[in-house]
């Protein structure tokens, strides 16, 4: 059910983190991070990531159980015998509910608010562990910009509708110590569809009219008590973290060698690896988290049922590989290996004697097909890798084809082709044809709002990277300076050409 009322995007600023001394963006739908080497595209990417892992329900592969927030607050005594008074001015709003057929909002109560504000607050421990799982690293200090930065600041806001205040979480990364602060919106809404299981006005108002007594609830209350706070709250975790709440896969640039190898790195590797949480912490780390979960997803491809959007990776197959990638397993092991069969071919070609363009595009085609879900969030750091420019083109057509699906892309990216073909899609969205509705599977195109596009910039003084948005010019493209670079080898071009004729 939805009013009209929604809130702005989720905007993430970061100060002195890694590379980056200051940079803000927000997520959207298609996020691309372009600029030069060690700027920090990729920091920002892992902590996406990271953030996606720590706030995700049911984030996949499951790693670092951490106390899920709802069921915790329901098992609080502190909180239980608070929600006595919470359900008491529930039920008085319920009852001013006059349609229980229709959906609605509720404003969780006071009691309840405040109970979320303080769990949220205390899970420090638990993003600054994410986050230091995702990078590999087992000290927080080593997140923090190199030179006099003594803190690194991660902040996430929003904006919500008939609220003046704004929405704030604050993580502070410091060399001595970390904390959170949060500035919650003045109301925290929760909508409530007519047909919802459990949240649905009228069962709402049947559990909040019950008979409560002050200090002692009966098991049956106790428990709606309970249910009603992990539903609530889920809700409200959702509303303020979107995109967040949902799943995330992160393929990393390298990911051409790990296909290649990746039998061999999984048995001597993600077995030791003390980031990747699949045994006990030991001193060294060997792989960052996105590396240990890249590789435990490789194992596990092929067995998530009802997971995956077949379509988007044969679309990638049909249009780009000219050949079909498939996972295959030792019926006596049960462990997986990859194949490539091209168009017109009766047999399979292991994936390490295809092309690395294949190789480099197999764990898109097999992410989409098996493990990413509408709503997901796909990372892909250089997409651009091993493919001829015109591959490039048709790479970004087929993401721009995902995007339009519903799921949310963010890659990192050195490609001219990349960008410029990107952005077409956006110009291509004032077209007729495109504001029609009418579906453009091989001319896809995305609205400004849907696409945003931040350039890394290094700086000398504070030595680190500055991130800031970068739009369409007047010409149509997204000055990204990669044209600077070709004046630059035009001009070099010039100047030697000239010095043979004056020889000649």
């Amino acid at each position: 059910m939805s009013d009209g009322r929604q809130p702005s995007p989720l905007e993430l600023e970061v100060k002195d983190f890694g590379p980056i001394a200051e940079g803000k963006i927000e997520l959207r739908p298609l996020t691309v991070f372009v600029g030069p080497s060690n700027t920090g595209k990729s920091y920002l990417a892992i902590l996406i990531y990271a953030l996606h892992r720590h706030f995700s329900r049911s984030a996949w592969p499951p790693r670092y159980p951490r106390a899920y927030l709802p069921r915790q607050m329901g098992t609080s005594e502190r909180l239980r015998r608070e929600t006595v008074d919470a359900l008491r001015g529930m039920a008085e709003m319920l009852a001013r509910q006059r349609d229980t057929s229709a959906g609605g909002r509720i404003v969780l109560p006071g009691a309840m608010r405040d109970a979320l504000v303080s769990e949220l607050r205390r899970e420090r421990r638990a993003v600054e562990r994410e986050v230091q799982r995702c990078f590999g690293v087992d000290r927080r200090g080593s997140l923090v910009r190199k030179g006099r930065a003594e803190r690194a600041q991660v902040t996430l806001r929003r904006q919500f509708p008939n609220d003046l205040s704004q929405f704030e979480y604050a993580l502070t990364l410091g060399r001595a110590v970390s904390e959170i602060s949060m500035t919650p919106p003045g109301q925290l809404e929760v909508p409530i569809d007519s047909e919802d299981g459990i949240l649905t006005i009228g069962r709402l108002r049947e559990i909040a009219q019950g008979p409560v007594e002050e200090g002692n609830i009966g098991d049956e209350r106790r428990y709606w008590a309970r249910r009603l706070i992990a539903e609530l709250t889920t809700r409200v975790l959702s509303r303020l973290f979107d995109p967040l709440d949902r799943q995330a896969f992160y393929l990393p640039a390298d990911r051409t060698g790990v296909m290649h190898a990746h039998s061999v790195v999984v048995s001597a590797l993600v077995e030791g690896a003390a980031m990747a949480g699949l045994r006990p912490p030991a001193r060294t780390a060997m792989l960052s988290g996105v590396m240990a979960d890249f590789l435990e997803q490789l194992i596990e491809l092929d067995r998530s049922p009802g997971r995956g959007r077949g379509e988007l990776g044969a679309r990638i197959e049909d249009s780009i590989l000219g050949g079909a990638v498939r996972v295959d397993r030792s019926p006596t092991t049960g462990y997986p290996s990859f194949a490539y069969r091209p168009n017109g071919w009766k047999n399979d070609l292991p994936l390490m004697n295809a092309s690395s363009m294949v190789s480099e595009l197999a764990p898109v085609v097999l992410y989409l097909r098996h493990m990413v879900r509408q709503g997901d969030l796909l990372i892909v750091e250089e997409p651009e890798s091993h493919l001829h420019p015109a591959m490039q083109v048709q790479f970004t057509r087929q993401l721009a084809a995902v995007v339009l699906s519903g799921v949310r892309v963010i890659v990192t990216t050195h490609s001219e082709w990349l960008l410029d073909e990107l952005a077409n899609i956006v110009q291509r969205s004032e077209l007729p044809e495109a504001r029609s509705g009418e579906p453009q599977i091989d001319r896809p195109a995305l609205s400004p709002d849907q696409v945003g596009a931040w350039l890394f910039q290094p700086k000398s003084r504070p030595k680190g990277s500055r991130v800031s948005e970068i739009r369409l010019d007047e010409s149509g493209v997204y000055p990204s300076g990669f044209d600077d670079v070709a004046v630059a080898l035009h001009n070099d071009w010039a100047g030697i050409s000239s010095r043979i004729a004056d020889r000649a």
